[in-house]
């Protein structure tokens, strides 16, 4: 049976979409990153919450959570970790469970509703995602995080990279423009994906060059399949890894 891929480029469009079964929660820059790399490195789980007040409400009394996170790009008082995943150790994170609140993509993902499987994507761990979409019976929707309500030029060329290698499978086709046009822009940037995003997003040139800390985490999540995990919700917005046989 053939699939149907869908791309959600921010948040503000998520309402215009059809609803899908398989939905994948993208912000490369940084959530989805630094989840993936933080239970790559032995974190037990990843739960989102919309914000600081909250996460810390609900968590604050129990000693085997470390809060992470950044509200545009700073630091939160009261948090362990600001939203990086250069800091994600096994040393750090390790049999830990973490709270996440971030700008973009927990905002993200508490607009998504109606769906039987939510998988976390970025660079790092694109061709153990690939490998698990294919496997699926069902349609999937690609949502970016973006930028303030807005499509960030990271997020649109990592779901034009999955639509791509779907597309090529034979196993997948699309409706919407949309797909079609990010998978264009890949196919221009793929011979070095951060070197189209520093020159093309005056924003992230000008962080990376300001702000050391930023760079090294933007080199970092710019690098390719160095994790086999998929981050996976097994209850609302509680993400885990499963491993299947």
């Amino acid at each position: 049976m053939i699939k149907n891929i869908d791309i959600v480029l921010a948040p503000a469009l998520y309402p215009f979409h059809k609803k899908s079964s398989t939905v994948v929660l993208i912000d490369v820059l940084r959530f989805t990153s630094t989840m993936t790399t933080a239970l790559a490195n032995g974190a037990l789980c990843a739960e989102t919450f919309a914000d600081p007040e909250t996460a810390l409400k609900e968590k604050s009394k129990d000693y085997d959570y470390k809060f992470v996170g950044e509200q545009s790009g700073n630091f939160i008082e009261g948090f362990h970790f600001n939203n990086s995943p250069v800091a994600m150790t096994s040393k750090n994170v390790g049999g830990r469970k973490l709270a996440f609140v971030t700008t973009n993509g927990t905002y993200m993902r508490s607009h998504i509703e109606q769906y039987e499987r939510i998988y976390a994507g970025c660079f790092l761990n694109g061709e153990a995602l690939m490998y698990r979409l294919l496997d699926e019976y069902d349609d999937v929707q690609l949502v970016c995080s973006g930028f303030h309500n807005k499509p960030s030029i990271e997020d649109t060329l990592f779901a034009g990279m999955v639509a791509d290698k779907l597309l090529k499978s034979g196993k997948y086709t699309y409706n919407d423009d949309i797909v079609p046009m990010c998978r264009m822009l890949y196919k221009v940037a793929k011979v070095d994906i951060k070197k189209f995003v520093l020159k093309h997003s005056h924003t992230l040139w000008r962080i990376y060059n300001e702000n050391p800390n930023y760079r090294a985490d933007l080199d970092y999540a710019f690098r390719y399949n160095i994790y086999d995990v998929v981050p996976e919700e097994e209850e609302p917005y509680k993400f885990v890894v499963n491993h299947y046989v």
